[in-house]
């Protein structure tokens, strides 16, 4: 299982960069994935036999961006957590299950697409860096692409 995000390779002119900031965090986190869907950033997904998901910045991004930070808290209280990537397409959701120290990450999927393994298993370190590395990649995409967004809100801790 892997997710990351690639940065833009450069900055959004400042003049391209009209959008009213949200308060609240899914407004937020479409609102930036937005922006940065017009750069040359990439949303990368691989894993339960599928070497490249296909997903997306502008449409993908912005519902995992939405629950990440519960999904981080829960792992790191060794809680289970969930990210339903739950846009018409792709409609997979992740369950990550804490066991002692190692992380079930089964994946189920609402379309035609199986996956194969369905239950990828990882160190709970691991695990926990997964979403974790995602955050911070996000926190860099935005801090290059829009430094007005990533000091906002969760994204300036990330």
């Amino acid at each position: 299982m892997r997710m990351s995000l690639t940065p833009p390779s450069e900055e959004l002119p400042s003049d391209g960069v009209d959008v009213e900031l949200s308060d609240d965090h899914e407004s937020l986190a479409m609102d930036a994935c937005q922006l940065l869907s017009g750069t040359d950033a990439r949303f990368f997904v691989s894993g339960f036999g599928q070497e490249a998901w296909p997903v997306s910045v502008s449409y993908d991004l912005p519902t995992v961006i939405e629950q990440l930070p519960e999904a981080i808290d829960s792992l790191r209280s060794g809680r289970s957590a969930e990210i339903d990537l739950y846009g018409q397409g792709i409609e997979r959701r992740l369950t990550f299950v804490p066991a002692g120290d190692t992380t079930e990450i089964r994946c189920s999927s609402g379309t035609a697409w199986r996956p194969d393994p369905d239950v990828e298993v990882l160190s709970r370190t691991a695990a926990l860096d997964l979403l974790t590395g995602l955050a911070g990649d996000f926190g860099a995409a935005l801090r290059r692409a829009a430094p007005e967004f990533a000091v906002r809100t969760p994204f300036g801790t990330w």
